[in-house]
C-alpha cells in the first residue's frame, strides 16, 4: 500500500471490500420529484415536527433513555418489552445482529439480490453470503433456499418482502425454515411491514430462533433520524444489548416515533392510498403500455424496459429520480410511489419516454 497510513495494518477483510456508496448526492426534494429510496412522500405530521422541536429545546443536554417508549414499542408490536431493543436505524440492526453470529469463514444465506447492507456487514466480519438467486419469475426459491444451507451457514435471512424485487414470502415458508433449521438464526427483515401487512411476528414465541427487523424509516417517515427495532427471544436481546451502545440510539427520534405511533391515522391512511389506489392505477398504465414489471407487497415496484439507463436518464431530465438497478436486475429500475397526483405526473413524463423510443 502506497499511501501515508501504509505502515498501518487495516484488516484484510475491509481492504477487500467496496464501499456502499447509495447514489445520494444532488438529491433536492425540493426540485426532484424522489422516488429512488423508498421514502414517505410526504414529512411527518405537524405533531411529530412539535414534539422534537420541544424536546431539543428542552432535553437534547442530557443523555437518552428509552424505557417509556418501549411500552409503546410494545403495545405497537403486540411483543414484550423484554422482546424488543431498539437500533440507530435497521442498518444498525443489521449490524449488531451480524456481529453476534458471524465470525471469519461463516457463511449467511439470504436469496440474492437483496439489501445491500446484509453484504457489507458480512463483508467487513470476513464472512459470506451465500444462497440461491431469484429466478426470472421473482418468486422466492424457497427449496433452492433451504438447500443452500451447509456446514459453514451460521445465519439465515429472509427479507419480506425483499428489497430490490418486492417478492414476498409466505408464512408457511416462513415457519417450515424455521422448523427445519432450529439450530441455526432466522432473521427475517420486516422493512416494509405497514405497507406488505405480514409479519412473522406471531412465531416469536414459538420459536426462539426467530428475529425479526423494522424501522421507523419507511412509513412512518423518519429515514433522518434513523431508529429501528429488533423482536427477537429475551435471551437474544439480552446478547444484542452487549453490542449496541447504550446511548447508540438517537433520542429524538425515540420521541418523533412515539408521537407516529400514538397518532398512525395519517400515516396508515397514506400507506393503504398508495397500496390500494396508486400501485394497482400505476400496474394497469404498465400493463396498458406493455411494460414489465414484478408484483410488489410493499411501496415500490421493479420495472424491466430494454433501455433502463436512458430511462433513468429520461426521467432524471424531467426532475424525478428513480434508481437504476445493476446486474443481475439490468435493463431495470425501482421506482417508489407517491400520491396519486405525483404518479399521474410520472405516467405521464415516462409515456412521453416510450413514445419517443416507439418512435
Amino acid at each position: 500500500m502506497n499511501s501515508k497510513i501504509g505502515d498501518l495494518k487495516i484488516r484484510q477483510a475491509i481492504l477487500d471490500m467496496d464501499a456502499y456508496l447509495p447514489p445520494l448526492e444532488s438529491r433536492d426534494p425540493e426540485k426532484h420529484l424522489l422516488m429512488d429510496f423508498n421514502e414517505s412522500p410526504v414529512p411527518p405530521q405537524e405533531k411529530v415536527i412539535q414534539a422534537v422541536s420541544d424536546f431539543l429545546s428542552r432535553r437534547a443536554h442530557v443523555y437518552p433513555a428509552y424505557h417509556g417508549f418501549l411500552k409503546t414499542l410494545s403495545d405497537y408490536t403486540g411483543v414484550a418489552e423484554n422482546q424488543l431493543i431498539l437500533s440507530n436505524g435497521s442498518d444498525q440492526g443489521i449490524e449488531f445482529i451480524l456481529r453476534c453470529f458471524l465470525e471469519h469463514g461463516d457463511e449467511l444465506v439470504m436469496a440474492q439480490p437483496g439489501f445491500a447492507m446484509f453484504q457489507q456487514v458480512a463483508s467487513s466480519l470476513g464472512a459470506k453470503v451465500a444462497g440461491p438467486s431469484f429466478p426470472e419469475s421473482m418468486e422466492f426459491p424457497a427449496e433452492a433456499f433451504k438447500q443452500s444451507v451447509g456446514p459453514a451457514t451460521r445465519l439465515l435471512v429472509l427479507i419480506n418482502p425483499n428489497n430490490p424485487t418486492g417478492t414476498s414470502i409466505s408464512q408457511e415458508v416462513i415457519r417450515d425454515v424455521l422448523e427445519n433449521f432450529p439450530n441455526l438464526p432466522v432473521l427475517v427483515d420486516e422493512a416494509y411491514f405497514e405497507f406488505s401487512r405480514q409479519t412473522a411476528a406471531g412465531l416469536l414465541d414459538a420459536f426462539p430462533n426467530l428475529i425479526i427487523l423494522r424501522t421507523f424509516s419507511k412509513a412512518l417517515a423518519l429515514p433522518s433520524l434513523r431508529l429501528g427495532y429488533v423482536m427477537a427471544h429475551p435471551e437474544l436481546i439480552q446478547q444484542f444489548s452487549k453490542i449496541r451502545g447504550p446511548f447508540d440510539v438517537n433520542a429524538a427520534a425515540v420521541v418523533a416515533a412515539k408521537v407516529q405511533l400514538e397518532n398512525p391515522q395519517e400515516w396508515r391512511s397514506l400507506t393503504r392510498h398508495l397500496m390500494d389506489e396508486v400501485k394497482p392505477a400505476v400496474e394497469t398504465f404498465f400493463r396498458e403500455n406493455q411494460v414489465r414489471f414484478h408484483p410488489s407487497s410493499a411501496n415500490f415496484m421493479l420495472v424491466e424496459v430494454k433501455d433502463a439507463k436512458e430511462a433513468v436518464e429520461y426521467l432524471k431530465s424531467k426532475g424525478i429520480l428513480v434508481r437504476l438497478m445493476h446486474p443481475p436486475l439490468e435493463n431495470s429500475f425501482r421506482m417508489s410511489l407517491r400520491r396519486m397526483p405525483e404518479m399521474e405526473q410520472f405516467m405521464s413524463i415516462f409515456k412521453a419516454f416510450l413514445d419517443k423510443r416507439a418512435g
